[in-house]
């Protein structure tokens, strides 16, 4: 009962309002501080702790997305971060599945991310259990992309909503011409395709001016809203 989720706001740069959220996890520890995600989740995912982990942040998402509902923001999104080993997992989808009916949320408003290299590493696991979710009505986010080898090929088999372009490449936009070449590439093949685009890590309001300019849909970072264990918080 240590865990925290915590919550981190996306930026509609059209509207320029909040539109949704990403669920972090966090671990303090008995002297004020955090154990870094990237600590636990790989020991998580080693021990295969990582399903009951990953359906314990699925419920608090969906709790979550049930207050705000409540609390009248009806469209507002919850993207929660999925790992390889869930997806492996035989009940995966069905345990989503009982949690949606517990939780009666509609699935459109909870976003499904998986990064950029899974989709690579295991293709054929990633496209059946992801089209799996996608027919209970969620949508699919790929994240951190555009670091590493992608086959167009298996990524228009995903059928993804979002493509998140990796925040090293957002970072570095207005001082690295080469990053700023990578970013528009993306956003071609995206339009082109029909993907939503989020740019991460806009940390200054010169890179959100910059995403802005370059037609991103939607932004993240510490400029736009640092993560919070309070989620109305991160609303206002």
């Amino acid at each position: 009962r240590e865990l925290e989720l915590w919550f981190q706001p996306q930026l509609c740069l059209n509207s320029m309002k909040v539109c949704g959220v990403e669920a972090l996890l966090r671990w303090p520890d008995a002297n004020g501080k955090f154990i870094p995600p990237n600590q636990f989740i790989p020991a998580a995912e080693y021990s295969g702790l990582i399903v009951d982990l990953g359906l314990w942040v699925f419920r608090e998402a969906l709790r979550s997305a049930r207050m705000l509902h409540a609390q009248g923001y009806k469209d507002l999104t919850i993207a929660v971060n999925v790992s390889i080993i869930q997806l492996r997992s035989n009940n995966f989808a069905q345990n989503i599945k009982l949690l949606l009916s517990e939780f009666t949320v509609d699935p459109s408003l909870i976003e499904l991310e998986i990064t950029e290299s899974v989709v690579m590493d295991e293709p054929d696991v990633v496209i059946q259990s992801l089209h799996q979710l996608k027919e209970l009505g969620f949508k699919i986010a790929i994240d951190d992309f555009g670091t590493g080898y992608s086959n167009f090929e298996y990524l228009i088999k995903l059928d993804a909503d979002y493509i998140k372009i990796d925040g090293s490449l957002i970072k570095n936009i207005n001082t690295d011409k080469n990053m700023r070449s990578i970013v528009t590439t993306i956003l071609d093949f995206t339009k082109k395709m029909g993907y939503k685009t989020i740019g991460e890590y806009v940390a200054t309001e010169d890179i959100l001016k910059t995403v802005q300019e370059l037609d991103i849909d939607y932004s993240q970072g510490y400029y736009i809203g640092k993560p919070d264990e309070n989620l109305v918080e991160v609303l206002s």
